[in-house]
Order: C-alpha cells, then structure tokens, then sequence
C-alpha cells in the first residue's frame, strides 16, 4: 500500500513538472517568433497588416539651404538660415546647409589653384570675415543638433559638369580635406555646380568614401545618358529630385504667391516618397525682402500643418532609401508578428502603430527576450539591423 502511494506521488509529482516546464516555455514563447505555426503568413511592411506600415507610407521630409558661405554674415541672426531652420526645427525638422569652400574672387587671387589652404591665414587677407571670431559664429551655427553641413562644390562658379574623373576626385578631394582641416567639420554630401549628370562625379565620390569617409551626393540625372554611359546608375547613393520654390531669387522660377508655391509644390510631391525641399535664403537679411520671407514662413506653416511627415535627416534618408526593401514582417498569429532587419545594412528609428488598429497591450521584445517598447500608438523605436524583433499583445 505504502508502494503504491509512493508510485502516485511520484507520477503527480512528473505531471506537475511537465505542466510547470509547458507554463514557462509558453511565457518565454510570447516574445519570439512560432516558426512552426502553420498560421504564420508573411505580409508586406508596408501593407495594412503591418505594424511597421506608416513607416513607409508616410511621406519623409529633408530641407537643405544653399549657397551659405562662412564670411559673410549668414550666421545667427540671419532671418534666413538661421530663423527658416529654426522653424522647420519647431515641426521636429532638420536642415542641411550646403556651403561653398572658396568665394570665386578670392580663388582668382591664388590663380584658381585647388589644394589645401590655410583659411585664416590665407583668406583673412582679403576679408575680414574669415577671422577665427567671424568662423566661430557660423561654427556654433552648424554644431546644432539638427543642422548639418553639406560641401556645395569647391568655389561654386567652375562648371564641373563634363570634368574627367581625375579632375572630378581633385575637386572633391581637396573641397572634403579642406572643410576638415579648417573647420573640423566632415560634410557627408555633396552637391557641386552643374554636376548632377556627371556620372564621373559619381565614381570619385565614391572613391573618396571607400577612401576617407562617407559622402553622399544630394542629386544625380541617371535619365542625362549622354553622361551616364549605357544608362548605367550612379556609382555613390543619392537622394534625388527637390522642389525649390525660389521665393525671391533672380534664378529658377521664383514663386510671387504662396498659392503658386503650394500648386507646384502640391505636382512635385505627388507619387513621391521622400520630399525633399531646397532654398536659398541668404538674400532673405535684406530690408527688401520682407515679402519674400514671410512667403517662405508661410510656406513652411503650411507644409507641415496640412501635410503628414516623418522628419529625417539626410543621412537618415539614404539608410532608409538603402535599406527600403530589405525589412520584412511576418504575421504569427493575431497577437505576435516579427519584424525582420536582418538584411538591413543601416539601424533604423522606426514608426509603429497598432496592428490592424487592435487595442491592448502591445510589447516589443529583441531575440533575447529584453523589452524595447510599448506601442500604444503611433511609436517610434530605434531598432538595430541584423536582428529580429517580436511585437506581442499581452
């Protein structure tokens, strides 16, 4: 008899433990992914279905301004570069500023030689704007979280449009080393004058790049197959297409209403994924101007109130242009979906939202079970590549 009660505690005693073992694999399950489960389905990221959809229907906005040159007074105050990028940066925005290196009359002076210079010792000569205390206002200007600074060729008058790959990687070369070794400063794009269909400007971009660092070009014409031999894309990434409403400018089409402004606009940003808006701003100071730059603090209410928009970066937009289609996202069952990066090349900020708009607790978790996030509503996550993630409601 005493055997026998011994024999049934025993067995209840390895049921127990089955029970127990089955709890605790299903808890550590909640945040990984059933590859075994026959409803798994994969869905397209930027579906309905997907968690991560508004990540990639939602319109993405980059801002540059041009033509800034660091010995005139463009620094703050300036009511363009600096009071336009503060107000893009209230909407959660960022600015890049494309600067030209060498002003045109004082490159005359030096015979148009391209090499290295010593800007204060050499150009204070003839301006006293490049003073290291005149530099030091533009400085603190581009060491703001979201201003960036871009290389706008190397004197912004010299046609490069046709130049040769040994002259295109000299001209960059010298603009890239120029801007480090003066200003400490390493732009990661570029846009020259006149070379957005030299596919040479292209390949010494990206032989810098493999070389030094990472530079990017803001644009390239792939349809100009007179320059881009066989059709062939550009060898270094780029962003693409801008739309410039030209508020005051003496070049372009220059809006004079900011109906003309939004019209155009409006045709530019339709089917287009990533809008990408250009100015020139430096004439803006001007007491003349006023006009001209309220239309362009119009222009810009106006675009994000009525407009939906994932701010970025430039260097965000080309991961992201990178890296497009190389998220996936499987749909476990109604309550658990993973979100694949283990082809990205970049990390990403990533927007989730509610999973077919089903309310609950919704958890996302890294492979090896460690809490990222809750997503209660639009969130955004920063996710690392080369990883899976689980999103689960609890």
């Amino acid at each position: 008899m005493r055997n026998s009660t011994l024999i049934q505690l025993f067995f209840i005693l390895i049921i127990v433990g089955i029970l127990s073992g089955c709890t605790e694999s299903e808890s550590n399950s909640n945040f990984q992914n059933n590859k075994g489960s026959t409803t798994s389905i994969a869905i397209e990221p930027d579906s309905s279905l997907s968690p991560i959809q508004k990540y990639f229907t939602t319109k993405k906005i980059i801002w540059t301004f041009d033509d800034y040159y660091i010995h005139l007074n463009y620094h703050p105050p300036h009511k363009g570069f600096d009071g336009l990028s503060q107000q893009i940066h209230t909407y959660g925005g960022y600015v890049n500023i494309m600067c030209v290196f060498i002003p045109d009359w004082i490159n005359k002076n030096y015979g148009y030689e391209v090499r290295n210079y010593s800007v204060v010792k050499e150009f204070s000569q003839y301006h006293s704007g490049f003073s290291q205390d005149h530099i030091n206002l533009s400085l603190e200007f581009f060491n703001r979280d979201y201003i960036s600074v871009g290389a706008h060729s190397w004197n912004h008058s010299e046609n490069l449009g046709f130049a040769n790959l040994s002259y295109a990687y000299k001209i960059i070369n010298f603009t890239l080393w120029n801007w480090y070794n003066n200003y400490n400063i390493k732009p990661h794009f570029w846009l020259g004058h006149n070379t957005d269909g030299n596919y040479n400007i292209s390949v010494a971009l990206k032989k810098f790049s493999d070389t030094y660092w990472t530079v990017y070009a803001e644009a390239f014409r792939a349809s100009w197959k007179d320059r881009f031999p066989n059709g062939i894309a550009p060898a270094s990434e780029y962003i693409g297409a801008d739309f410039d409403p030209y508020f005051g400018c003496s070049f372009g089409h220059p809006c004079k209403t900011l109906q003309e402004a939004q019209q155009l606009y409006t045709d530019y940003a339709q089917n287009r994924e990533i809008i990408f808006i250009r100015g020139h701003p430096g004439i803006l100071n001007q007491t003349n101007q006023q006009n001209n730059l309220s239309l362009w603090q119009e222009f810009i209410d106006w675009i994000y109130q009525d407009h939906e928009f994932i701010n970025m970066n430039h260097t965000q937009v080309i991961e992201y242009k990178v890296d497009r289609y190389n998220f996936s996202v499987e749909r476990n069952n109604e309550d658990n979906y993973t979100i694949n990066l283990t082809l990205c090349k970049f990390n990403h900020t990533i927007l989730f939202s509610l999973p077919d708009n089903k309310s609950g607790q919704w958890i996302l978790h890294n492979e090896n079970g460690e809490y990222f996030g809750e997503i209660t509503a639009d969130t955004y996550l920063f996710l690392e590549k080369g990883h899976n993630y689980f999103l689960n409601r609890y």
